[in-house]
C-alpha cells in the first residue's frame, strides 16, 4: 500500500514537471498604441516578436518591434525567470539626435500566452501586451 501511494505521488510530481510550460521559443504580439501627429495621431497596432530562451532563472533573447522604423531585433538584458513570472529590459536605438529608449517588460506565462507590460524609463504607465506562441 505504501509503494502504491509512493508510486501515485510520484507519479503527480512527474505530470506537473512535464506539464509547465516553457517560456523558449518565438511569441508574436499587437500592441496597440497611438501613432504620433505626423500619422494623424489615431490608433496604431505594432507587430512584436519575442524570440526567447531560458536558462534556470535567466531569460536571453531578442524582441523585434517591427514596424515602420525598421529598428531591428532589440536584445534582452537582465532578463530574469521567477516562476511563470519574468521580467527583462530592451534598448531601442535612436534615430538621428534622438536618444536610445530603454524598456522594461514584465509579465507572466499563462499556458501558450504571455501577458504584461512594457514600459520605458521616464513613462508614467505601461502599455499592456498578449502574447502568442508562433
Amino acid at each position: 500500500m505504501k509503494k502504491l501511494a509512493l508510486f501515485i505521488g510520484l507519479l503527480g510530481v512527474f505530470s506537473l514537471v512535464l506539464s509547465a510550460a516553457s517560456i523558449d521559443g518565438k511569441w508574436v504580439a499587437e500592441v496597440k498604441g497611438k501613432a504620433n501627429k505626423k500619422r494623424g495621431g489615431g490608433e496604431q497596432i505594432t507587430a512584436i516578436t519575442f524570440d526567447l530562451k531560458s536558462s534556470g532563472s535567466a531569460l536571453t533573447g531578442t524582441v523585434d518591434a517591427g514596424g515602420r522604423r525598421k529598428a531591428g531585433a532589440m536584445q534582452i538584458t537582465d532578463g530574469k525567470i521567477d516562476g511563470d513570472s519574468f521580467s527583462f529590459t530592451t534598448v531601442q536605438k535612436g534615430r538621428k539626435a534622438k536618444a536610445d529608449q530603454k524598456w522594461t517588460w514584465k509579465g507572466t506565462l499563462q499556458g501558450d500566452e504571455l501577458r504584461g507590460d512594457r514600459s520605458r524609463a521616464d513613462a508614467r504607465r505601461g502599455t499592456p501586451f498578449a502574447a502568442k506562441r508562433k
